[in-house]
């Protein structure tokens, strides 16, 4: 298997840094005419499309052998989840909030790498998700009443589906390129995406013409699926360079990102207990990066 840390580590990073932009991109289109779920949709009709012709301009096979198959099940159920749950659930809460809630996977991967690997997590990482979830408990609990359920299911959802992405795209890149198994990945995806956006719809898609999408609306679903695309291929080329235990500490990025664009395009200011709770979180992102020299 290829092992190129620095190469991997550079590609998360630029990965993280376009991540951030996408929840703020999605909120920007949500509040011009555009659900998320549509959003979800069209950026996974578009890498799909784009995946594929780059797999087919290589010289790939758009097949899946036998031996990642499980991986491309998990990859599939991974990506559905991150697709659909994170991007949704901007619609109930702000950026800010979803993003301290997803961003616990980092966390998550560091506490479950060792029992992956049939090891003891040891009590340090016990001790740092401890202090993870201690200030997801401070960012949402005060606000708890006053939040919408649906955002905080999804988004914990998300963060749930992320940790499975990055063990199950390590163990797929042994057998295909990202561009082959990223695009089949989102075709198989596609379906059910679709009947989720024409359900919440009530049988319609508000982004075809003739729809309450404004023009604004589409340029940021357009940049959704621009960022998304070149983002999902540094990602999975980070993890084809290194195992997802070196390179998911650097995704830190992405909340500082995600925040930042937050208060810049959407304006968008959290309460002092969900900046502290962040905080506290973001400390923890940091600690478990600083083991993160965990066994290959």
């Amino acid at each position: 298997m290829i092992n190129r840390a620095g190469l991997g580590i550079a590609c998360a990073l630029g990965a993280a840094g376009l991540y951030g932009l996408v929840p703020n991109f999605v909120r920007a289109a949500i509040g011009n005419g555009i659900p998320a779920i549509e959003s979800t949709l069209f950026r996974t009709f578009m890498i799909a499309v784009v995946f594929a012709v780059i797999a087919v301009a290589q010289g790939e096979r758009l097949t899946i052998p036998k031996g990642a198959m499980p991986s491309f099940i998990g990859q599939s159920i991974a990506t559905l989840l991150v697709s659909v749950a994170y991007l949704g659930s901007v619609q109930f809460i702000p950026v800010g909030l979803a993003v301290i809630i997803f961003y616990l996977f980092p966390v998550l991967i560091m506490l479950l790498a060792p029992v992956v690997e049939g090891r003891n997590p040891g009590l340090l990482r016990i001790l740092i998700a401890i202090l993870a979830f201690i200030g997801l408990a401070i960012a949402v609990g005060p606000s708890f009443d006053s939040l919408d359920i649906r955002g905080i299911i999804l988004a914990s959802l998300a963060s749930a589906g992320a940790t499975l992405q990055f063990f199950s795209g390590r163990s797929i890149s042994r057998y295909m390129t990202p561009a082959a198994f990223g695009g089949m990945v989102h075709m198989v995806i596609l379906p059910a995406v679709l009947a989720i956006a024409i359900y919440a719809g009530s049988g319609t898609l508000r982004f075809l013409p003739g729809g309450p999408a404004t023009s604004t609306g589409l340029l940021f679903m357009s940049g959704v699926a621009i960022v998304y695309i070149i983002a999902y291929m540094w990602q999975m080329l980070s993890l084809r360079f290194a195992p997802a235990s070196t390179v998911a500490p650097y995704y830190n990025l992405e909340p500082v990102v995600a925040t930042a664009a937050a208060a810049l395009i959407l304006g968008e200011r959290l309460q002092m207990n969900q900046y502290a709770g962040g905080g506290l979180v973001l400390a923890a992102l940091v600690a478990s990066s600083s083991i993160g020299k965990w066994k290959k």
